[in-house]
């Protein structure tokens, strides 16, 4: 790049050149805004894909290109950001990924003319790839090809990959960028204040990565304003040449009246991108919250500006891991947690255990509960599952509660961890205050979805799978966060997961218990079971599995809630002569009839198992405790 001194060397009556990269070599360009901001504001539902508007609504996206173009944009963004099959296929349009990002390249063309450079948006996919997720690498890059294949169709003159807070995602959109098409690429991450993304990734180490792959242009984008990405570029990114982008967000919003405001003025936008000129970035533009009168604001310091050197500075980070392997508990070093000695845990995979499965009270009582455990405890209980929402419905804090069964009743407990409520932050931060408080294991789950519980218009986070949480928590074990950083001392979490033997596809299930277990999962609990048949074909698929195995027992208490059960709970079978003897049963006595079927399943069970996990049925014990004299 020039290493002129930001003089104003680019004529204005000069016919500007489509070769995006020809022009940052003379000039620092400007990129338009925010598009979610302006659909929003024109009454566009926030659950809707605003993709699909390039179809049913095309002159409100092309008027919104123009208006960015009469601004002063130099590169308009197409409104394709979310056009990827993944996300396409939450609203019914997997099949429409050609036809919306080849008419959004051309709305964005028609909008600008033909001297406003247009770059093909193209966003992660709203999916993990693994180790964490389902999504395979090979998968994720046929949909970013597939997309950019569209792009590249339409005529856009350089694609831009975007808001990408995990490095190796954004590493596998560059890399079919490159396999499909060899128009000027720009990738931009996204990064918190303190200069690491979501997964840990930090700025200039992923920039030299990415810059290897094959990206044109690196940069910033999204979550965070002006004042903090001018400090990441201070800090991080003095001495680079490679050219550099930049895309804030209007500050942080401010909930208005039920709606989101972002709050950064123009005047304030137009001060940081002359700044950000000076500090050697060759592309400026905005992302949330930003709209045509920010980039006329920028106009007016960005335009027919040179490119500046940056000026060389000891970057504040010297690390980075650029690889997100993370090792199960087979490989895991051999380290000191801060867990307790666990009787529990001693005694699981050695000899025969029984745990009972207790979901934390409605209210902020829990007296009763910890009373019930206590007498769960002498009868013979060797911990409790603490259940987290169950159904997704609410309860009190599942990490609160098993500490106050610690705490008051002395029973050890397995805390259920869900996907559903947290966000991976969150959940991390939750265990490592788990591991604080005592909690020697837990079991990794998915979670019921928000839509079935009390509130079905609650978000449902689902970062993670379950086999994805695994792989977080021996993380944790192993003394890293998800990104690989270190956390000082490792936690020492006894990792389960849950089973169902009566799963349509048995074999599927047994090699999802097998890639759990390849994640670092070291026990396992079974859904409840009432068919010997099927306990007896998953233990024989499962003989080669090294493992703990506790299968659940649910001691029916009528015939109701076994029709119930067997013909309305996923995963539940329960065979025809067992709901049979319940019918036949007077009703004052089938709950005797439930625990005798119980106790007959439970001593079966005591041949070939590790253990027990009886489900009762609410918050009453009584059954189970019955069940436990078999």
């Amino acid at each position: 790049m020039s290493a002129d001194a930001g003089g104003r060397g680019v004529s204005e009556k000069a016919k500007p050149s489509r070769d995006l990269l020809a022009r940052l070599r003379t000039q620092v360009l400007l990129c338009d805004g925010a598009m979610g901001t302006f659909l929003y504001s024109k009454g566009i539902p926030t659950d809707s894909s605003l993709e699909e508007l390039n179809l049913s609504r095309p002159s409100l996206i092309r008027d919104l290109h123009a208006a960015y173009a009469e601004a002063g944009a130099d590169i308009l963004e197409t409104n394709t950001f979310a056009a990827n099959r993944a996300k396409l296929g939450m609203h019914g349009l997997e099949g429409e990924v050609g036809r919306i990002n080849e008419c959004g390249a051309r709305l964005a063309r028609e909008g600008g003319g033909p001297e406003v450079l247009v770059a093909g948006s193209v966003g992660p996919l709203g999916a993990l790839i693994e180790p964490y997720g389902r999504l395979t690498s090979e998968t994720a890059r046929q949909m970013f090809s597939e997309q950019i294949r569209s792009l590249a169709a339409g005529g856009v003159d350089a694609i831009v990959v975007e808001t990408f807070s995990n490095l190796k995602e954004a590493l596998e959109a560059v890399r079919a960028a490159r396999e499909c098409c060899d128009l000027p690429l720009i990738c931009q991450m996204t990064f918190l204040e303190d200069g690491s993304s979501q997964f840990g990734h930090r700025i200039r180490p992923s920039f030299d990565v990415l810059i290897d792959a094959g990206a044109d242009v690196v940069g910033i984008n999204c979550s965070i304003g002006p004042r903090a990405i001018h400090r990441l570029v201070v800090d991080h990114l003095g001495g680079t040449s490679y050219p550099l982008s930049v895309q804030p967000n209007a500050g942080y919003p401010a909930i208005i009246n039920d709606r989101s405001v972002f709050l950064s003025t123009a005047d304030y936008f137009r001060d940081y991108a002359e700044e950000f000129v000076e500090l050697g970035v060759n592309i400026v533009g905005g992302c949330c919250g930003t709209t045509p009168e920010h980039t006329a604001a920028m106009a007016e310091v960005v335009r027919g500006r040179t490119p500046r050197r940056r000026h060389s500075r000891e970057p504040v980070e010297h690390r980075v891991p650029v690889s997100v392997h993370v090792r199960g508990s087979r490989d895991a070093p051999a380290v000191s947690g801060v867990a307790p000695t666990s009787r529990f845990l001693e005694k699981l995979g050695e000899e025969f255990v029984v745990t009972v499965e207790v979901a934390p009270p409605r209210d902020i009582e829990p007296s009763g509960l910890i009373e019930s455990v206590r007498r769960l405890c002498l009868a013979g209980v060797s911990a409790v599952n603490v259940a987290e929402n169950p159904l997704a419905r609410l309860r009190m804090s599942s990490l609160a509660f098993a500490h106050l069964v610690k705490e008051q009743a002395g029973v050890e407990t397995i805390l259920h961890v869900t996907c559903r409520d947290k966000n991976l932050l969150g959940l991390q931060s939750e265990l490592l205050g788990a591991a604080v408080l005592g909690v020697g294991a837990v079991l990794a789950l998915t979670g019921d979805p928000s839509s079935i519980g009390d509130f079905p218009r609650a978000t449902s986070v689902f970062d993670l799978d379950s086999i994805g949480l695994v792989r977080m928590i021996a993380a944790l074990n192993a003394g890293t966060d998800i990104g690989q950083n270190p956390i000082g001392h490792p936690t020492a979490f006894r990792i389960g997961v849950a089973v169902n033997p009566a799963a349509p596809d048995l074999a599927h299930e047994v090699a999802r218990l097998e890639e759990k277990i390849e994640a670092g999962a070291q026990f396992a609990q079974t859904q409840p079971i009432f068919d010997r048949s099927i306990l007896e074909e998953f233990f024989a698929r499962c003989g080669h599995l090294e493992i703990p195995i506790l299968v659940g027992l649910l001691p029916l208490r009528s015939a109701k809630q076994a029709e119930f059960l067997h013909n309305e709970v996923p995963g539940i079978s329960i065979p025809d002569e067992i709901r049979a003897s319940m019918r036949a049963a007077p009703p004052a006595e089938q709950g005797q009839c439930g625990v005798a079927i119980a106790r007959e399943l439970a001593r079966e069970i005591r041949e070939q198992a590790h253990g027990l996990y009886l489900v009762p049925t609410g918050a009453r014990f009584d059954n189970v405790l019955e069940v436990l004299k078999y």
